[in-house]
């Protein structure tokens, strides 16, 4: 199928896949929830693959707004949790931030702060962290401590209590859908919640991996609309990313250069997918994207983790954002999408010159069926010079002097 006609028809596919689905349970996000004992998330260990399956069984009781539309007018009338003046329907805030001026914002409620004794209802925001009321990890380190002690581990069946935690990060007090409907300072803030929170978790006793991302409609596994990202912080290196981890590793050890370096490099000499790039960033079509119109910015500059990128470069990189979002709805309106947040795990070894941090942007136009599950080998119906094609066109329709 032509990349022309794959992006024409993605809109009704994606509706008349809505209908045959609506039934069926969404996957993600938050709301009210219960938190008693059997509630806690539980690890078990697959003896098989080595890998680690999180069951949360609470998370299925998730309030779905999407129904059998992906996108709902912002006109439309919902009960929403994230939105002004609904702030008594989350749990107490982590972060809070408001912006003052369009460079500059205010620190409400700083990382670290005493939560031992409820903060006071902040009712004037730009961003709010808050915990998921359905969180997929809940055991703090004293919780496995004790589980440990205390459980009996059969070879073959071994399971454990997930040391972390599970967070919102709220974009915006306005009930919009999508990082295109946001101002640049308020992706900004976004950006430094995101940093802020990182910083936290990172340091937090036996944490080894954390994701950050994000879910734009309920083909990315939204359940509601308020534009929102999630954090979520465990004990656990899933096999994949721990083998990621490995292979840079060797490269720097092999050649004495961060992998992603290369490959920023070796793109920007080819210059047949890279989107865009700007004095700090570089926007591209990975040359083996697992999956269709996939986009991969980063720093031109080695940063391994984001937490450490500047407030220039933040600013830099909230701009891109926000490009890179126009070019994808003006491409596949109404497209479901995903954002994901790669960056150094604090439990990953060797030297930081072997890791660099990137996120990932992409549309959810096509499914992952069976010789994708049973080999975890991805077919993509989209080359990515073609992809690169497209994303340029939208550059130059929106301003052809930023292309490259």
């Amino acid at each position: 199928m032509r990349i022309s006609t794959l992006i024409e028809n993605a809109s009704p596919r994606l509706a008349k896949r809505n209908k045959t689905q609506a039934a069926l349970p969404r996957r993600d996000e938050i709301t009210p929830q219960s938190t008693g004992a059997n509630d806690c998330a539980e690890s078990r260990l697959n003896p098989i693959t080595g890998d680690w399956t999180i069951f949360a069984p609470h998370r299925g009781a998730r309030p779905d707004q999407f129904g059998t539309d992906q996108r709902v007018p912002a006109t439309s009338k919902v009960d929403c949790p994230f939105c002004a003046g609904e702030e008594h329907t989350t749990p107490p805030p982590t972060w809070v931030a408001k912006i003052i001026a369009d460079d500059s914002f205010q620190v409400l409620l700083p990382s670290g702060a005493d939560t031992a004794t409820p903060p006071a209802p902040i009712s004037d925001w730009s961003v709010r962290v808050v915990p998921n009321k359905f969180p997929a990890v809940t055991a703090t380190a004293e919780d496995a401590d004790e589980n440990a002690s205390s459980k009996r581990v059969h070879p073959l069946f071994q399971n454990s209590k997930v040391i972390g935690g599970h967070e919102v990060i709220i974009e915006s007090p306005n009930h919009v859908q999508s990082i295109s409907e946001l101002d640049l300072p308020e992706i900004k803030l976004m950006l430094v919640a995101y940093q802020q929170r990182l910083k936290h978790w990172r340091n937090q006793r036996g944490i080894q991996y954390i994701s950050l991302f994000k879910n734009v409609g309920g083909d990315a596994g939204a359940s509601l609309q308020h534009s929102h990202s999630q954090l979520l912080a465990t004990d656990q290196m899933p096999n994949s990313v721990e083998n990621i981890n490995e292979r840079m590793r060797s490269h720097q050890a092999r050649t004495g250069c961060c992998l992603q370096c290369d490959i920023i490099r070796a793109e920007l000499k080819q210059k047949q997918r890279i989107v865009a790039q700007t004095n700090s960033l570089v926007a591209y079509c990975p040359y083996a994207s697992r999956l269709p119109m996939l986009l991969r910015v980063t720093t031109r500059d080695h940063v391994d983790h984001f937490d450490l990128l500047s407030f220039e470069v933040l600013d830099d990189l909230a701009r891109m954002i926000k490009r890179m979002t126009g070019w994808l709805e003006s491409l596949v309106p109404n497209a479901s999408y995903n954002m994901l947040l790669h960056t150094r795990p604090p439990g990953a070894h060797g030297n930081s010159e072997a890791f660099h941090w990137s996120l990932e942007f992409f549309p959810r136009i096509s499914r992952i069926a069976g010789f994708e599950w049973s080999s975890q080998c991805m077919i993509n119906t989209v080359l990515p010079e073609l992809a690169t094609e497209k994303y340029r066109k939208c550059a130059a329709a929106e301003n052809p002097r930023l292309v490259l």
